[in-house]
């Protein structure tokens, strides 16, 4: 999303990416599409975060999002303030969809993790921010075509003046994924590593309360892997 390199961890690294690619064409998949909706020039973006040779070397078909005839729109029967928006169509068609974003601070949502990432691939992400930022964050998480897998980069975190960064101070090495189908748990658990409350993050304790997942994670059997 943003024209940063990967040591700035603006972006989700490129290598995760990579990786996830081989994972999924090893797997059998017939194509692999990978795009953002950057908020920064897309071409630059892709090629300065390293996603694009990145996914490109491991097989995937690397995508546009920068204009509008991409896009088409869908109902949000159960949001609040968001009813409708227009998607991706390579989201809307895939019959597959992982979720990869990096875990970091952000000054209006106070994180960008699972379910904010998917601001990526809507159009207007203006409407979110002179709307309800929290609240349509939510309401998209209730679209029936959610992401069969969330895999939260959190290994070089930015741990302020996000979502763009000002530099390698901002960053803190966590070592850390977190992988998820449940959106809702996963922000759960990226919160906690981010070291920021739950009520800091208001769009998770809604999107619980529309139903997408589980905030308590001591409900929940999570397994944890040291390597």
């Amino acid at each position: 999303g943003w024209a940063r390199t990967p040591a700035e961890a603006a972006n989700t690294n490129p290598d995760l990416i990579g990786h996830i690619v081989k994972l999924c064409m090893k797997a059998g998949a017939k194509e692999v599409k990978v795009f953002d909706n950057t908020c920064n020039e897309w071409q630059q973006c892709y090629q300065l975060s390293g996603i694009e040779k990145a996914a490109l070397a491991a097989g995937a078909i690397v995508i546009p999002a920068n204009s509008q005839s991409y896009y088409s729109e869908i109902e949000l029967k159960n949001g609040v303030q968001l009813k409708n928006a227009l998607v991706h169509k390579a989201w809307l068609e895939a019959d597959a969809v992982i979720n990869v974003p990096i875990l970091k601070h952000h000054g209006g949502a106070r994180m960008t993790s699972v379910m904010k990432n998917l601001m990526g691939i809507i159009w207007d992400r203006r409407y979110y921010h002179r709307t309800d930022l929290h609240q349509c964050i939510a309401d998209f998480a209730t679209f029936s075509q959610k992401p069969v897998l969330n895999v939260v980069d959190a290994y070089n975190v930015m741990m302020q003046n996000g979502p763009r960064g000002t530099g390698l101070a901002d960053v803190a090495n966590k070592k850390a994924l977190v992988i998820s189908r449940d959106m809702v748990a996963a922000d759960a658990a990226a919160a906690a590593i981010l070291g920021v409350q739950q009520d800091e993050v208001a769009y998770i304790a809604k999107a619980n309360a529309l139903g997408v997942g589980q905030n308590n994670l001591k409900k929940l059997k999570i397994e944890r892997i040291a390597i």
